[in-house]
């Protein structure tokens, strides 16, 4: 029996209840990124670094919620938080003194970030981090990288795969290739691609478009390829040909913000963008994103000025609550260095088993953010990752699965995370069955 069977025979209630699901949600799952064959788990139950399934089984977690969960799953600090202010109230449509106590957290964290918004996903902080810059510029071109995913917003639902046929370009030019149905030509045809770790291909495209570009939004360190670091002296680059093209340059730190170092990409790189978008992790748990940088900018949003932001949820005391436990109570000094030695110590223990194994496949991570790459060398870009053995890596998979771990996110493009909640016995027992698993694959 094969590693997919295996998954299958393990995961009957799953099976029984993505058929219930199925009935009434559209594939059965709340978001695409939920499913894969012939069908996910169905959790009932989770704490700390596990998840629970329907049929019992416990895994230990390595996707967390796509890097989200960076407390761990059901932490009591934060959950008693929430439970405390819903005492208080869900939902006011009003502000409250949370928001700008979380508010000033953030700014303590990143220095860069003068005031902020709060939202109520990454989708919406990079949505209006790029309204806001196109209504700062007067310009409406927006650069980002291929492969790099910032939400599912009309204007940068684009490149975000590198399609089979030749509708990409070149790799040093790349085309723009919208992704989604339904998305019209005007939403993203002022959207201009370039690579990663490639400055010639950024200066290209702003000498292409000068006069027309209004910002460049990156992820400093890209997560959608199973974590591609930067390059040495590729984000001092960036940041010296974005000003020299009067260019506003954006960080999208969703993934990587308040997680590789307590002030994200910003303090770990030492780089100053004009506009920071942050989630996951500043939620705690609970749909919370925000965006914020210079003061002259942000004054820019209403009321105070003509760049327009509403959310009905905005700045709920719900969230704010969870986000204040979260990084002023369990996510400290500490617990960021306890992260990066096990993120340290596991990306090195995945290497040693894939030299002793012979497989053809490499880690890249960045302090507790990694990925398995099933290809030889280390990519520097999205193509290069992208030509990885997708077959092994499905074979990994649902190996890992079948033996009580989810290894990663539900792709091959996604990463690792280790949490706060993750131990070294959970370390060492997902590194004895990642070396069964890939000794299975190579035989």
């Amino acid at each position: 029996m094969g590693f997919y069977e295996d998954y299958i025979s393990r995961t009957p209630a799953s099976a029984k209840e993505a058929k219930r699901a199925q009935a009434v949600i559209p594939g059965g799952v709340g978001s695409a990124i939920q499913f894969w064959s012939p069908y996910p788990i169905y959790v009932k139950d989770s704490k700390g670094a596990y998840v629970w399934d329907m049929d019992g089984n416990r895994y230990i977690d390595y996707c967390m919620c796509y890097a989200a969960m960076v407390a761990g799953h059901a932490d009591p600090i934060i959950a008693e938080a929430i439970s405390e202010q819903a005492r208080h109230g869900t939902l006011y449509g009003m502000p409250g003194p949370l928001a700008a106590e979380l508010a000033e957290e953030i700014r303590r964290r990143y220095p860069v970030i003068d005031m902020l918004r709060f939202t109520q996903s990454g989708v919406e902080a990079t949505m209006y981090a790029v309204r806001l810059a196109r209504a700062a510029t007067g310009k409406m071109g927006v650069l980002k990288v291929e492969g790099a995913y910032h939400g599912a917003n009309d204007a940068l639902l684009v490149s975000t795969a590198v399609p089979t046929s030749t509708a990409a370009g070149p790799e040093w030019m790349p085309s723009s290739v919208v992704e989604s149905a339904g998305i019209p030509e005007g939403a993203w045809k002022h959207t201009y691609i370039v690579q990663f770790n490639h400055i010639e291909s950024l200066e290209y495209q702003l000498k292409k478009h000068e006069g027309d570009i209004a910002c460049f939004i990156l992820e400093p360190c890209m997560t959608n390829g199973g974590v591609i670091p930067p390059d040495p002296g590729y984000l001092e680059d960036v940041r010296e040909i974005t000003v020299k093209y009067n260019v506003l340059l954006i960080f999208d730190e969703v993934k990587v913000g308040c997680r590789i170092a307590e002030g994200g990409a910003c303090e770990k790189y030492g780089i100053k963008p004009d506009l920071v978008c942050l989630a996951k992790a500043i939620g705690g748990g609970t749909p919370l994103g925000a965006f914020g940088g210079r003061k002259d900018l942000m004054e820019l949003i209403s009321p105070l000025g003509p760049a327009v932001h509403f959310g009905t949820y905005n700045a709920n005391p719900l969230t704010m609550a969870a986000g204040l436990a979260c990084l002023k109570k369990v996510l400290t000094a500490e617990k960021y260095r306890e992260m990066n030695r096990l993120g340290e110590r596991y990306a090195a223990g995945l290497e040693e088993i894939i030299e002793r194994v012979g497989l053809p496949a490499c880690v890249t991570h960045e302090g507790p953010l990694g990925g398995i790459q099933f290809v030889p060398e280390k990519p520097h870009t999205y193509r290069q990752a992208n030509s990885c053995n997708k077959a092994m890596w499905r074979e990994y998979w649902y190996g890992m699965l079948s033996r009580g771990v989810i290894p990663m996110g539900s792709g091959w493009f996604e990463e690792y995370s280790i949490s706060a909640a993750h131990t070294e016995e959970d370390i060492d027992e997902t590194l004895n069955i990642t070396e069964d698993v890939l000794k299975a694959i190579k035989s």
